[in-house]
């Protein structure tokens, strides 16, 4: 499945829901003091609050005739929620960790570590009592190593680069101030390199 699939995919749901949503204030019945035992009754009354997610991506090219190795690892990330009206914003600081290797014929093997560090905006609108909609992206840094081995032989490289994303998916409330996080992210690292495509899920929380 390529990106233009996934992004197509999330993002014709999430505008249907949204547009079914939109007539009327998510948050009105909680406004108005509803008896509701919904998670999402309290779920923002914090503004900040914090998030861990695990990563699988995979490259969608061939540079320079080699197709690199997958990356997977988690990401941790400290965010602010700023509501207005029936949506809300979220910024964030995200550090991440990630590794991946590949053997080609054999005999080569080639090792990368990623250790991405971005601050990240959102949009999330709500689209139920349990489950929201959100769009956004990533800009920051990153600090790379990487390691080709065989026959003995063994080169290594390590340096930083800058680094942005995209990113879709929803939350799904599952605890009072506890949400389940799926989504995709597109992200390039190197500016000569194809980018790598994520796939994410993992928790977040409001303090």
């Amino acid at each position: 499945m390529n990106s233009k699939t996934i992004i197509a995919s999330l993002g014709l749901l999430g505008l249907a829901c949204t547009a079914q949503a939109a007539s009327s204030d998510p948050w009105e019945y909680y406004r108005i003091g509803g008896n509701y035992s919904s998670a999402y009754s309290t779920r923002y009354d914090s503004n900040f609050g914090m998030s861990i997610k695990g990563m699988y991506g995979f490259h969608s090219g061939n540079d320079y005739g080699i197709d690199m190795p997958d990356l997977y690892g988690a990401q941790l990330g400290l965010h602010a929620n700023i509501p207005l009206g029936s949506v809300f914003h979220e910024l964030s600081f995200n550090l991440g960790a990630l590794t991946g290797s590949k053997t080609y014929g054999g005999l080569l093997k080639w090792k990368q570590e990623v250790f991405p560090f971005a601050a990240g905006y959102s949009f999330n609108v709500p689209l139920s009592d349990s489950a929201t909609f959100y769009l956004g992206g990533k800009i920051g840094f990153h600090y790379y190593k990487w390691e080709i081995s065989g026959g003995g032989e063994k080169v290594s490289e390590s340096d930083s680069s800058g680094t942005y994303s995209a990113l879709i998916g929803f939350k799904f409330a599952v605890a009072e101030k506890t949400d389940l996080v799926i989504g995709y992210e597109i992200t390039k690292y190197w500016s000569d390199i194809d980018p790598y495509h994520f796939i994410t899920v993992g928790f977040s929380w409001s303090f």
